[in-house]
């Protein structure tokens, strides 16, 4: 028999976030696998839509005179990864938006209402605006959450030397009465 296919109806979203890449928006969500309307899977993790993770491993030089890579940089795959790189699978279109509001709701405990999360490259930032969260360009959701809330601070330079200031610090020790000499820096 035939596994069933999965779609948009069978998961509901944790939180879905939209992120940008190489010159492109992105959708990934956190989903769980949903029976019915109050009925959602609670045990596990949860798994990912439109991103996958790709191990990273250490690149060695090619030692071996008879490879075709022979010189070049290789990743050494025997080894441990050293890491995992996301990729982004879903572009934000239409359809893929379209699917990602149906798996967006409220559930009732443990879990509450999907989060809507800006993933921008300074900080990920939760969208209370779930309207403007699908409407927003990317170009606009970053000028108005990171670059009106960044602070340009100045700092005046003086041509003044620093004094050498002299601090005197006491040791103590609670169970030691004897009275020691103050150390200076």
């Amino acid at each position: 028999m035939a596994k069933k296919e999965l779609g948009p109806n069978d998961y509901w979203a944790q939180y879905i976030v939209r992120t940008h890449s190489a010159g492109k928006d992105y959708l990934y969500a956190l989903v769980r696998r949903r029976y019915s309307e109050e009925d959602v899977e609670r045990n596990g993790p949860g798994k990912y839509i439109g991103v996958e993770e790709e191990s990273r491993f250490p690149m060695v030089t090619d030692t071996d005179p008879e490879s075709e890579t022979f010189g070049k940089r290789i990743k050494q795959t025997d080894k441990e990864s050293v890491g995992i790189k996301l990729k982004y699978t879903l572009e934000l279109t239409d359809k893929n938006i379209a699917d990602f509001k149906v798996m967006s709701a409220a559930i009732g405990d443990p879990f509450g209402e999907t989060r809507f999360i800006w993933k921008f490259k300074e900080r990920a930032i939760a969208s209370d605006n779930v309207k403007n969260f699908w409407d927003l360009s990317w170009e606009e959701a970053h000028k108005r959450f990171i670059e009106r809330t960044k602070q340009v601070i100045e700092i005046e330079q003086t041509e003044r030397p620093r004094e050498k200031q002299e601090i005197k610090v006491e040791q103590t020790n609670k169970h030691d009465d004897r009275r020691r000499s103050p150390k200076t820096t």
